[in-house]
């Protein structure tokens, strides 16, 4: 079975090689029977190397998101399917538990041989698994108990105030720290099961951990508000120019908040937890500040810049006509809802209008010089057209030098 990328990689590496070994063999010197007992070999491999891709890249993308397991043997396979399906790397579970990555790595390894029964009830927890009667396990729609969440890492960034202890100390402490930290943000378990929210993103989503990253972001908008309500009226064809002419300037992604905040949208940046691939947030808190949240977890001005206008869009068009209440994001998942497609168009014509993008040479040169002539044309940062054409062909290899790299965070004095 395979459990991480590497292994993919590395599984991908040798089906190919033993695919194209198979077609360029000369078994002439065989006898027939040797001849055909050795293909056969050799198919049988490559066909068992073929399920376990499959299988990989299934429980990954989500179309494998129910586990069945006859007896208790099989748990363990369910929880690193489980781990997978969430979207979760085995160093992203280990961040969650408040053990090391190479922990895990052991455990999966050796198929929990070596774990207690305690620890497979903590990580069944952290994968939102459940065991029930019939044996079968599945998926939990929602949270399952307060050591669902991603204690270790909200304990490490200080999100439980007038707590002192140590990571393993605040585990102990879930019943007390949770419901206080959730009230604190005014959100309710009941709201975070029902409200209405959508979550773009490949595979299975971890419920409790986005939860808990909504309420640190509510709690930080609503302490901090904009001076003024949001009014759409404010959200022109030429403030949306301006916003996207800052992006030329140096600083340009730590000036946003200020400009934001004059239209009354909270910009709130936090990093996402362990288990969640989120680019960004837009959602309005209980008090009713419109905020968007970006956990720059692609430290690139293309990145920042596309995510940005795309939470604008989700603001405008959709949580401040209280169509949706909060809406999470993975850009680099597929727009299959109306709701991403219409943020997706209002982020591509708010950064780069259709017609001028059709007019970019660099669309067809795809060279750094192109790409600095047409930015300069039309105003905007080299990363934004950069970044087009590097989504728009697939191909993340290209333009490396004029994407921004590392400069989001280094502007929001993030490491």
């Amino acid at each position: 079975m395979i459990t991480n990328e590497k292994q993919y990689r590395s599984t991908r590496i040798i089906a190919d090689r033993m695919r194209a070994s198979l077609a360029s063999a000369d078994y002439s010197h065989l006898h027939p029977i040797f001849a055909a007992a050795q293909r056969s070999a050799i198919e049988s491999q490559v066909a068992e190397l073929e399920g376990d891709l499959s299988e990989y890249d299934q429980i990954k993308s989500g179309q494998v998101t129910r586990f069945e397991a006859e007896g208790l043997g099989d748990l363990p396979g369910i929880l690193i399917r489980a781990r997978i399906a969430r979207g979760m790397s085995q160093k992203d579970l280990a961040d969650f538990l408040g053990i090391k990555e190479q922990q895990i790595q052991r455990y999966e390894a050796d198929k929990y041989r070596a774990a207690s029964l305690e620890r497979l009830i903590e990580v069944a927890s952290a994968l939102g698994v459940e065991v029930r009667q019939t044996g079968e396990f599945v998926g939990a729609d929602t949270p399952i108990d307060y050591s669902a969440f991603p204690i270790t890492e909200m304990a490490k960034r200080g999100w439980f105030e007038d707590f002192a202890g140590t990571p393993a100390q605040a585990r102990k402490s879930a019943g007390t720290l949770i419901p206080t930290f959730l009230r604190h943000s005014q959100t309710r378990q009941s709201q975070m099961a029902l409200h209405r929210r959508t979550v773009r993103a490949k595979g299975q989503v971890h419920e409790v951990a986005i939860s808990a990253w909504e309420a640190r972001v509510t709690y930080l908008a609503d302490r901090n508000p904009p001076p003024c309500p949001f009014d759409r009226a404010h959200i022109t064809g030429d403030w949306v120019k301006r916003l996207s002419n800052l992006s030329i300037d140096p600083m340009g992604p730590s000036k946003t908040s200020t400009v934001l905040r004059d239209v009354g949208i909270a910009l709130v940046i936090e990093p996402q937890l362990p288990g969640t691939l989120l680019d960004g947030a837009a959602l309005k808190t209980p008090n009713g500040v419109c905020t968007i949240a970006l956990t720059l977890r692609h430290n690139r001005l293309d990145n920042f810049w596309f995510t940005l206008m795309h939470e604008l869009g989700h603001i405008v068009l959709h949580v401040s006509t209280d169509k949706l209440a909060s809406i999470f994001d993975d850009t680099e998942s597929p727009a299959t809802s109306e709701v991403e497609q219409e943020a997706d168009i209002f982020a591509q014509e708010a950064l780069l209008s259709n017609d001028h993008w059709h007019s970019c040479l660099s669309r067809f040169s795809r060279t750094e010089k192109s790409v600095l002539s047409d930015a300069a044309r039309f105003g905007i940062h080299p990363s934004i057209i950069a970044g087009r054409i590097r989504r728009e062909s697939r191909d993340y290899t290209i333009l490396n030098n004029l994407v921004g790299t590392g400069e989001p965070r280094k502007q929001f004095g993030l490491t």
